[in-house]
């Protein structure tokens, strides 16, 4: 089951929206907002599998917003709705899933929802290189529980040993898939090889990680990130 948001300025848009994916869907509408800085400032963002968003909004526009999401913890996927055709190329561009016509019927909207549908379920195998004793070695992201950055160098730590990574933990985790949660200004954890949780005394948590046997200190946000993640 998808979490869904929808970012519409009218709001016989939205209910329209919310009652056709209630009879070609069963995800689930975690959000509505007709002001995209609300959504933005909602703090939400890493609990979102899918974002319908309208192209004409106050404040700032669509696209533009996509690009601002770009920067944040958001990974899902990202299905414009207009009623003008022109802006179709700007929003592959950005890595729209689809680009639904306004007005659009259910058939057109369950197409849409198969194409996220498809990507959701398609495996990630995805590779970073690292430079090692003058040769470059390919890590699978697979193996790897968390990324940190140390004296402005990130390490890959896997379960056997860590490897140097070249660039910013902001360039670095727009390669990596959604398992990946940004906990930290300084960290990036794999959600699938935390070993357990627990509060810890600066508001964040302590995460325990399986294979490496690393402990990382969340931010107060990164734990919004990961109770939405993992409790919800």
């Amino acid at each position: 089951m998808l979490n869904i948001v929808i970012i519409e300025d009218e709001q016989p848009a939205i209910e329209k929206l919310l009652m056709q994916l209630s009879l070609v869907s069963t995800h689930k509408v975690v959000g509505t907002y007709r002001d995209p800085i609300a959504f933005l400032n909602s703090g939400n963002n890493g609990n979102i599998d899918l974002l319908f968003v309208d192209i004409n909004l106050p404040s700032i526009n669509g696209m533009a917003l996509a690009v601002k999401l770009k920067a944040t913890v958001f990974m899902g996927a990202i299905i414009f709705t207009t009623a003008h055709s022109k802006f179709a190329v700007d929003a592959f561009t950005l890595g729209a899933v689809d680009y639904l016509l306004k007005p659009y019927n259910n058939e057109r909207l369950s197409l849409a929802l198969s194409r996220v549908d498809a990507i959701a379920s398609t495996p990630v195998d995805i590779k970073l290189p690292s430079k090692v004793a003058g040769k470059i070695v390919l890590i699978d992201t697979n193996r790897i529980d968390v990324i940190k950055l140390e004296f402005g160098q990130a390490y890959a730590y896997c379960a056997d040993q860590h490897f140097p990574l070249e660039g910013s933990l902001d360039e670095l985790q727009a390669q990596l898939p959604a398992r990946f949660l940004r906990v930290h200004r300084d960290t990036v954890i794999n959600q699938e090889a935390i070993a357990s949780f627990e509060r810890w005394v600066t508001g964040g948590y302590l995460v325990k990680l399986r294979g490496s046997n690393q402990q990382v200190i969340t931010s107060r946000n990164g734990a919004k990130i990961l109770k939405q993640k993992l409790i919800s």
